[in-house]
């Protein structure tokens, strides 16, 4: 029997690209007081709105525990507040501050540049192939 080779494997090469993602953007978030997992959340936040701490958290792929740390910390830094879902009182719903939102314009350039960076030299539509290729795979990992 073949032996099992990670570098065959799409998942593996997405780590190591993930990595190298994290790598740079740590680098460039030096200085805004803004860690690479707030920069995630408010990236879901930024992009979906409101969020409950549930849905952060399986969008950030961490358990509901790590969520409600994580959102202690950016309520505490300024960064969101709490509020709570107007249909479902048990409901809470991270929100982006204003404070979020003026540095989110700030940061946001940044992270435009290392997707520029990391595009450098693929073709727009290499690009929306391997974004739906990736899809699939994620949608026939999860049914």
């Amino acid at each position: 029997m073949k032996r099992f080779d990670p570098y065959e494997s799409l998942g593996f090469h997405c780590n190591l690209t993930y990595k190298a993602f994290v790598s740079v953007l740590k680098a460039r978030l030096k200085g805004t007081g803004i860690s690479q997992v707030q920069y995630r959340a408010l990236a879901h936040l930024m992009a979906l709105g409101p969020l409950s701490q549930s849905e952060l958290a399986d969008r950030l792929f961490i358990t509901p525990a790590t969520a409600v740390r994580l959102v202690d910390r950016m309520e505490r830094d300024g960064w969101v507040v709490r509020e709570k879902d107007l249909e479902d009182g048990r409901i809470n719903r991270v929100v982006p501050t204003k404070r979020a939102v003026a540095t989110w314009e700030d940061v946001s350039p940044g992270g435009r540049g290392i997707l520029k960076k990391a595009y450098r030299g693929i073709k727009p539509a290499e690009i929306e192939t391997a974004k739906r290729v990736l899809e699939r795979v994620r949608q026939n990992l999860e049914s």
